[in-house]
């Protein structure tokens, strides 16, 4: 579990005892795994996320240019 040598805090272990399936007619009807029906921009940014959930002082505009640098996922394991 060790990322970039980095040791995370916690881990959970998650034992399954039993499964469900959905129907298969269900995943073929939403067309789930055809990518050409996605619609990413349905869904709102990470910003709009953050800025709904949590107490921020930053607008959303500087939540947006915070998480949209490129050095944004470099940094996910950087200290």
């Amino acid at each position: 579990m060790i990322v970039k040598g980095h040791r995370p805090a916690l881990a959970l272990v998650v034992e399954i005892d039993q499964i469900f399936f959905h129907c298969a007619k269900a995943l073929m009807r939403s067309k789930l795994w055809r990518p050409d029906t996605w619609t990413p921009d349905a869904l709102p940014s990470q910003a709009r996320i953050v800025k709904e959930v949590q107490r921020t002082e930053e607008t959303l505009e500087e939540l947006e240019a915070y998480y949209a640098q490129a050095s944004y996922a470099e940094k996910l394991y950087n200290g």
